[in-house]
């Protein structure tokens, strides 16, 4: 693992992306429940309710949980631009999305007007306390690198999806609006795409050679393609509000969509790519985990491509759910499941290493647990192949929601109980060898 360009000297205290890391779990849990609950009737229709709760739950609450917790942590280590006041600043940021999170998925279920309310202010001051944050960090950035760079372009998208995500919620305190479907697919589009897919590929041209000990991403490729997808979605999005009005054939759309899903494409093959020419063939669980991803990713190119030239298939009530589920079920939670499993190990592994170089000169060391004495790899595979099992059924459930929606729910339930499980796992013996380190230099553990 190659560490030697970070500024590992700037990293922030170890509570403020473990907060965000350690959250996540319980907003998926809470997801699998709710599909446990309504399955049947929310795998049948993306507009009902339980499914929008859901699908928020698992954006807000799991992805955009983690990426949070991951940019305030990467910002600083990448970049040496660390967060100002990065504890209240993590604290507020993280109980804010926390309770907007919980009051949008509650708004949606009960149709409260006020708790719609709620969960946009609190949203609105989370999403925007985060990226003002962030744009300062990015803004004291000396030098340029395609990860970086890439952190811009997925600050922009936030920016434009939680417009649109204010926007709509509007809709639920009795404010009418112009085309409200079509705004709802660009706040999908901008946040699946723009916000976490952009983001994924930032992040991705760092810790993918880092952590699996892979060739860089080629040259070809890093200083183009996140900007080239931010701006083809730019173009797009005007051009798809005319499409909707009659203005512009649909092919317009769907050719600048089919440029995305181009770029897409040949990110997730060159990943899987430099994945098959690793420089070391030591066995690494997280290496499967970034493999499904890629091949989600890919599938749900393929079947986007699919429903555009099958219009059948295209209005049948369960694609645009099968298509969400591939890519999101399919592709970025493997991903981000991956990244926990590698940044995780390395930060508490980092944090006990900055703990024991105070006190090396004073008296014996204590023994600081290796990466992957954090979270052993048997109990990552083991829940690797229960997240497997939660992805299958949960394809399956949209096809036939009265007889698997039960058991995705479960199996799912049970995949986040043990990604959770593992993470305080990590906790717990960071906790335990700080308080060593902590006795033999005679004051309490930092964390």
């Amino acid at each position: 693992m190659n560490i030697a360009l970070l500024s590992l000297e700037q990293t922030p205290p170890l509570s403020v992306p473990l907060r965000f890391f350690l959250t996540a779990p319980l907003f998926g849990l809470l997801a699998s429940l709710l599909l446990l609950y309504d399955g049947p009737h929310l795998l049948m229709n993306r507009w009902y309710p339980s499914t929008l709760a859901l699908t928020h739950l698992i954006t807000l609450g799991f992805i955009t949980m983690v990426m949070f917790g991951a940019m305030l942590q990467l910002l600083p280590v990448l970049a040496g631009s660390p967060v100002p006041r990065p504890i209240f600043v993590s604290s507020t940021l993280h109980i804010l999305l926390t309770l907007g999170t919980l009051s949008l998925a509650s708004g949606f279920i009960t149709g409260w007007a006020w708790m719609m309310v709620s969960a946009l202010i609190l949203l609105g001051l989370s999403f925007f306390g985060f990226i003002g944050i962030v744009a300062y960090c990015l803004v004291n950035v000396k030098g340029r690198s395609p990860t970086m760079t890439g952190m811009r372009f997925a600050l922009g998208a936030l920016v434009i999806n939680a417009m649109l995500g204010i926007i709509l919620g509007m809709l639920f305190v009795g404010v009418v609006l112009p085309l409200p479907m079509v705004l709802t697919n660009l706040h999908l589009t901008w946040g699946l795409i723009g916000w976490i897919g952009l983001l994924i590929i930032s992040i991705a041209y760092q810790v993918v050679p880092m952590f699996q000990i892979t060739p860089q991403y080629p040259s070809y490729l890093t200083p183009w393609l996140v900007p080239l997808v931010f701006f083809i979605l730019f173009l797009w999005t005007p051009l798809d509000i005319l499409v909707h009005l009659n203005q512009l054939p649909a092919t317009v759309s769907q050719l600048l969509i089919g440029f995305i899903g181009l770029g897409l494409s040949i990110f997730a093959l060159v990943t899987l790519n430099l994945q098959a020419h690793r420089l070391r063939s030591i066995p690494d669980v997280t290496l499967n985990y970034w493999r499904v991803g890629m091949i989600g990713l890919l599938f749900s190119i393929i079947l986007w491509g699919v429903g555009v030239f099958w219009s059948d298939l295209a209005m049948k009530p369960f694609y645009p759910v099968l298509l969400g589920v591939i890519f999101i079920v399919g592709f970025v939670l493997p991903v981000i499941q991956g990244m926990l499993y590698k940044i995780v190990p390395f930060l508490v592994w980092l944090h006990l290493q900055n703990q024991q170089l105070e006190i090396t000169k004073v008296i014996s060391m204590v023994k600081i647990p290796n990466m992957k004495q954090v979270i052993p790899d048997k109990f990552a595979r083991r829940q690797f192949w229960v997240y497997i099992m939660a992805l299958g059924l949960t394809i399956s459930a949209v096809l036939w929601p009265a007889g698997l929606s039960d058991v995705a729910g479960i199996v799912l339930a049970c995949s986040f109980l043990f990604l959770g499980y593992n993470l305080y796992k990590g906790l717990w013996l960071y906790r335990s060898v700080s308080w060593q380190i902590a006795a033999a230099k005679g004051k309490k553990s930092d964390f």
